[in-house]
């Protein structure tokens, strides 16, 4: 295995295709999706039932199946790019690929070349179903490019459209192409204190940035990723083998609706990044300087309609396992809330957040590695998330707010940040 920012990357050999049938199946593969999702008599099922269909069910396997040959015959027949590169990026349930043009080729469909190359997304089948869905990430992604967020922007292919349906040994999947953003990954680099602070302020721009944002995909979009679904983790619990771990797991659920889900009408709604995490963060070092700072994120596939609270949430998750010190969320949150205040009241629903996430990516990572046992990202944060859970929901619960408080002011008084 080769290293591309220090995710685990394969080579695949290159080969020549000649391609002459239609760019575009898009239309003809969405009625083919649609009539999949339409009950035993042909009619479409409700709202409801729509939305409830597009949760993740168990035994439910959504991985692009993708040959090596499949992904130069796209990039040839979508974009018209002669690749000189390209590489597998190890993801959860998508399949993406960083690749670099052949310089010796003009590639007259991509009007702006990025000289740092591209990463063409092959969405899961799950996920390509909802095509309103790709079309407001990547409105969304252009509208954060207007605002100075450094983010992937899409790439129009033959068409003109930021995204195809292509059908893929089988079946239909959702097809982009986006700029690569070039830097290290936050997970490579060691967690500081200043990193953590700077990562809440970023975070905090963002959320900035995104809130005048709308699209109506966002309105209905739901997913077993977003926080409001942490109930529907209950009939995935049988992969969790201790029953020590599991009674821990069906405490915090039952925590979470009784003193969350029980009063979001009430919170404050937005479009949320929903994944701010270790592996989407960008982070560059500056000349003569020791310390780094935020470049850019990544990974917009979570986005999502939900409570800002659980922007926050999400992410101080990912801050404490990074930093492997739940004190030092505490760091984090005194960064975010420098730039965007959050209610007492809400942030004392922080902690069933961190808890809820943490149940979120344990079980779901355990689930889905018995599908693809073979991808050991799937358990990154297994052996330390099982730790921070139970430290934080049998040792610290009622402590963790102070804890927080304290730790956060502290930097804020002892350092220049």
């Amino acid at each position: 295995m080769e290293q591309w920012n220090n995710v685990e990357l394969t080579n695949m050999s290159k080969k020549s295709y000649t391609l002459n049938h239609a760019y575009d199946a898009a239309e003809k593969l969405n009625k083919e999706n649609t009539a999949k999702s339409s009950n035993s008599n042909g009619t479409t099922a409700d709202d409801s039932v729509a939305v409830d269909n597009d949760l993740l069910k168990p035994g439910s396997d959504v991985r692009p199946k993708v040959e090596p040959e499949d992904v130069e015959s796209l990039l040839r027949r979508l974009y018209g790019i002669t690749i000189s590169e390209v590489k597998e990026i190890i993801a959860y349930d998508d399949r993406n690929f960083f690749l670099k043009e052949d310089s010796n080729v003009k590639n007259p469909l991509i009007v702006t070349h990025c000289p740092d190359g591209y990463v063409l997304k092959i969405l899961n089948s799950l996920d390509s179903k909802k095509e309103d869905f790709v079309d407001a990430q990547n409105q969304l992604l252009l509208y954060l490019a207007k605002h100075s967020v450094k983010c992937p922007r899409p790439v129009a292919n033959a068409t003109g459209k930021f995204y195809s349906v292509e059908r893929l040994n089988g079946n239909s999947n959702v097809v982009r192409l986006l700029e690569f953003i070039p830097g290290e990954i936050f997970h490579q680099v060691p967690a500081t204190k200043h990193l953590l602070y700077r990562s809440g302020e970023y975070l905090a721009r963002l959320d900035r940035a995104l809130k005048n944002f709308t699209h109506q995909a966002y309105e209905t979009h739901k997913t077993l990723w977003m926080l409001q679904s942490v109930p529907e983790l209950r009939q995935f619990l049988y992969v969790v083998k201790d029953q020590e771990l599991r009674l821990v797991c069906d405490e915090v659920i039952d925590a979470f609706e009784a003193k969350v889900l029980s009063q979001l009408p009430a919170m404050e709604h937005q479009i949320i990044h929903g994944d701010f995490n270790e592996q989407n963060i960008v982070v560059e070092q500056a000349p003569n300087q020791t310390e780094y700072t935020i470049k850019g994120v990544i990974d917009f596939g979570d986005t999502s309609k939900s409570p800002l609270i659980f922007e926050i949430g999400i992410a101080l998750t990912y801050m404490i396992l990074q930093a492997n010190d739940l004190a030092n969320g505490g760091i984090f949150l005194s960064g975010y809330t420098s730039l965007n205040p959050i209610e007492n009241s809400e942030l004392a629903l922080l902690k069933y957040c961190v808890a809820a996430r943490l149940v979120q990516s344990l079980v779901m990572g355990l689930y889905t590695h018995t599908l693809h046992p073979t991808n050991e990202y799937l358990l990154v944060t297994q052996e330390k998330g099982w730790k921070l859970l139970q430290k934080l929901w049998r040792e610290s619960f009622g402590d963790v707010d102070e804890l927080w408080a304290t730790t956060g002011h502290q930097y804020l008084t002892q350092s220049n940040k």
